[in-house]
């Protein structure tokens, strides 16, 4: 006979499995077709008439072939499996009868557990036998990364399935258990939305992260991400680790509430008396928040720092007191005000913080000497950014770098020191120890006129001209990659010039230096010997041609030519912007083989055969003066 002390009790696994086992079924049906798809996928991919892959790597690809199936059916199911078998813990009637059974509560616990483990975990592995055993049929026998799929599958339903236990512990109604798994799944992304628009909006320069360090905490939106990387065999085993740690840590932790809660808080929103005040701050923070947001996106104010303020608060006092009805069961909460007022004390101290730069982010600039590489320029790319730190390349991420070379098939796993060198050569990368001084001192600039630039402009565009006070505003990236690797960015809305700062001294220091000249026109670098002549054709009644070929016709043209770019306005070379009309003459440059320059105008090294054509600018006055002298036109 079973002891009554036993933690495990047959009967009630097997009645649970019954009871749901068509949460089961179609789990499997659903994950079942998923991995059929991808052996129709492998098989064309594999060895169809346009293979693409080598048995050897066809069999990673199934992690970014179920990322989006994974994301979707992962937590649904593992939901509804602990909404299913721990429902009678949110009904008054079904927790008195199932506790009133000779069983302790390690034991209901432990079994109950097990069997929505069970719902989740059985139909991943009847998948996991059609994909192995699909694979060797087809002649695939490295199987290593399915199993590997089949394992990383399994602990992370292993978390989703923990925590969504978890989180029906704090609860007693059925609706609440769902939303709690749902908003802390997303809680993460929403707190560093929420934090970003604040600091974007109110602290001046400041630049979101490319990449979300804390995205990994909101494992619903992470596992795309996740599934990605092992597909391209640089996974993180790291967090796959963590998260079996994290699982195994819902697990306990739901055991040992559940042993504490008392039966007559089924039905209560909050089942814990300790954590009552948790929620409702919580829900006061989550709705100053995203009410707050909502408001000052409504109002248009933009920087406002008062339209924040009475926008949280707004949304504060609304989150508060909805909370406070919900736990108190009744509308009469307006009298307990004390804790809201302490609520918004913290709200405006926040606030304050960031509007008044309470940490110097607005000031900070790195030495020059502390700067390895850097980048300026309209705004920030991908290009830039594995320019900076090439140890962010991902070969499915970054694929279309390569849409002009061999590797657009097949990107490579690292990028080599010429691919480094090649991506370095962006217009606005500075690695030059003068031109790193020149661009830090032109951020110096920016940095101690914080305060005067910060509210200087509201439009959204890389390059604005404002009529009513004949200033022009840009968009300017600043980003470091400091020696010890750290990267630092800030991003700006500017006035080229007003009445109370002038940029144009520091940003044409910069701007007109060698490096970043040559850079932003790699035609400063021609020299005569490079071409084999230039084709000149005027757009008029006769179509007017010229062909220089001689070396005093060419060095005189490129002389011409060069001196005009120097002579553009800075600002306009940096936004890569003239005002000035094309005329209707055409310039195309002939390079003798190997002798072209580097024209990045997408992917990695854009050179459009050995040729490079453009039309001649109205106001490059020493080539059209050159033109006309030597024949007349």
């Amino acid at each position: 006979m079973q002891l009554k002390t036993s933690s495990f009790n047959k009967g009630i696994y097997f009645f649970n499995l019954k009871r749901f086992w068509l949460i089961a079924f179609s789990f499997t049906f659903l994950l079942t077709l998923s991995v059929i798809d991808f052996l129709r996928f492998a098989s064309e991919n594999t060895w169809g008439r346009y293979a693409t892959y080598a048995p050897h790597e066809i069999a990673r690809v199934i992690f970014s072939h179920s990322d989006m199936t994974a994301t979707l059916l992962f937590p649904f199911f593992s939901l509804v499996s602990a909404l299913a078998v721990f429902s009678y813990i949110h009904f008054q009637r079904n927790t008195a009868m199932i506790h009133a059974l000779p069983i302790n509560r390690n034991s209901l616990f432990t079994t109950h557990y097990l069997s929505g483990l069970t719902l989740v975990l059985l139909p991943l592995a009847v998948s996991g036998v059609v994909l192995v055993v699909g694979e060797l049929l087809m002649g695939i026998t490295h199987v290593g990364y399915s199993l590997l799929w089949i394992m990383v599958s399994a602990i992370l339903l292993l978390l989703f399935y923990s925590f969504a236990v978890f989180a029906g512990m704090f609860t007693g109604h059925l609706a609440a258990h769902a939303l709690f798994f749902l908003i802390f799944n997303f809680l993460a992304v929403f707190l560093e939305e929420v934090i970003g628009t604040v600091l974007s909006s109110l602290l001046f320069g400041y630049v979101r992260p490319y990449n979300s360090p804390v995205e990994p905490l909101s494992p619903i939106v992470y596992l795309e991400d996740l599934f990605s990387g092992f597909s391209n065999a640089k996974g993180s085993y790291v967090i796959v680790v963590c998260y079996l740690l994290a699982g195994l840590v819902f697990t306990l932790a739901a055991r040992a509430i559940y042993r504490k809660r008392h039966m007559e808080t089924a039905s209560d929103v909050i089942s814990l008396q300790i954590m009552k005040p948790v929620f409702k701050y919580s829900v006061a923070f989550c709705s100053s928040a995203l009410l707050g947001n909502i408001i000052v996106g409504l109002m248009n104010f933009g920087r406002s720092f008062t339209v924040f303020v009475v926008g949280y608060l707004i949304g504060g006092l609304i989150g508060y007191y909805a909370a406070d009805m919900l736990l108190r069961k009744t509308f009469r909460v307006f009298k307990n005000n004390k804790g809201f007022i302490a609520f918004a004390l913290i709200i405006v101290l926040f606030l304050s913080g960031v509007h008044f730069d309470f940490f110097g982010y607005e000031t900070y600039v790195p030495d020059a000497r502390d700067v390895e590489i850097m980048h300026v320029g309209s705004y920030r790319n991908e290009y830039v950014t594995v320019a900076l730190d090439p140890e962010s390349y991902s070969p499915d991420k970054h694929r279309y770098f390569f849409w002009d070379t061999d590797y657009i098939d097949n990107p490579p796993a690292k990028l080599d020191e010429d691919m480094i060198r090649m991506l370095r050569l962006k217009a606005g990368v500075l690695e030059k120890p003068e031109t790193i001084e020149k661009a830090v001192a032109f951020h110096r600039v920016i940095s101690k006129n914080a305060s005067s630039l910060n509210n200087m402009g509201e439009e959204n565009g890389l390059y604005h001209y404002n009529e009513s006070s004949g200033v022009r505003y840009f968009n300017l990236s600043i980003t470091y990659r400091l020696k010890n690797g750290r990267i630092v960015e800030r991003a700006y809305y500017l006035p080229y010039a007003s009445s109370s700062v002038d940029l144009r001294t520091s940003l044409q220091e910069l701007f007109t230096s060698d490096e970043y000249m040559e850079k932003a026109n790699p035609m400063l670098l021609v020299e005569a010997e490079d071409l084999n002549l230039i084709h000149v054709l005027f757009y008029d009644e006769s179509d007017t041609v010229l062909n220089l070929a001689s070396t005093e016709e060419l060095e005189g043209f490129l002389s011409a030519f060069k001196q005009d770019i120097l002579n553009t306005d800075p600002l306009s070379l940096f936004l890569n912007y003239k005002e000035a009309n094309p005329t209707s003459i055409e310039i195309t440059f002939s390079f003798k083989e190997d002798r072209a320059p580097v024209i990045q105008e997408g992917g990695m090294t854009h050179i459009t055969g050995n040729t490079r054509t453009i039309r001649l600018w109205a106001d490059y006055h020493h080539t059209l003066e050159y033109l006309s002298k030597k024949f007349g036109h």
